[in-house]
């Protein structure tokens, strides 16, 4: 037998007991950041590192480790970056790379290295070029997006990285020169990086007088 409330007044009164009943049961939340997820401040000239990620292809669902293909290394040789709760939930193997920026200072024109590759070697590329696979770079735990030029139009991809090359008929081209454009928020006691772009070029170039970096300079 369901009971009904006759008076106006003294049934919303009923209703709101019995609302204010039903949230005395819920527990109290706050809330919070996965250790590793919270965004970092960075302060003028800290460095803002940039982690590699695995190379990957729509086209094979076959990931590979990114040192795999002959890329410029870290000086001291490549190290697993600290892997933080989120990239371990994602399952990802995340390495240093040899890229050195630093938060609000702008540099241009920098070489990386400079290396001679091997025939295997450039099978290597020409074959992750073939089968389409992608950089996956990462700056505090933000993914990359790409910007990519043709004659055309510019596009930006927000997800899937960035190719390591590209095909015109029957040559190969491999991406060797990027722009690596970082957003940032300022803060009264640093900076938020809230954007992580990458624009790749193939450049076919040679030093004056056949000249060759030393490595330093």
């Amino acid at each position: 037998v369901e009971s009904v409330c006759t008076d106006c007044q003294d049934c919303s009164t009923e209703r709101t007991m019995r609302v204010l009943a039903l949230l005395g049961l819920l527990p109290s939340a706050q809330g919070f950041y996965l250790p590793g997820v919270a965004p970092r401040t960075f302060r003028y000239g800290d460095k803002v590192e940039l982690k590699v990620n695995k190379l990957t292809s729509v086209h094979t669902q076959l990931p590979y480790d990114y040192y795999t293909v002959k890329f410029c290394e870290p000086h001291g040789g490549v190290q697993q970056a600290s892997e933080n709760l989120g990239e371990f939930l994602t399952g990802d193997r995340i390495d240093s790379s040899p890229y050195q920026l630093f938060m609000r200072d702008d540099s241009y024109c920098n070489v990386l290295c400079q290396t001679h590759y091997s025939k295997d070697e450039v099978e290597t590329f020409k074959k992750s070029i073939n089968e389409g696979y992608h950089h996956n770079w990462i700056i505090d735990n933000l993914p990359a997006a790409s910007i990519l030029d043709s004659e055309q139009y510019i596009t930006t991809t927000y997800a899937g990285g960035f190719p390591v090359g590209f095909m015109e008929g029957s040559k190969t081209f491999m991406f060797n020169h990027v722009n690596i454009i970082v957003e940032y928020h300022p803060l009264e006691d640093g900076s938020r990086v809230v954007g992580f772009y990458v624009e790749p070029f193939s450049v076919k170039h040679k030093f004056v007088n056949g000249q060759t970096w030393n490595g330093q300079t």
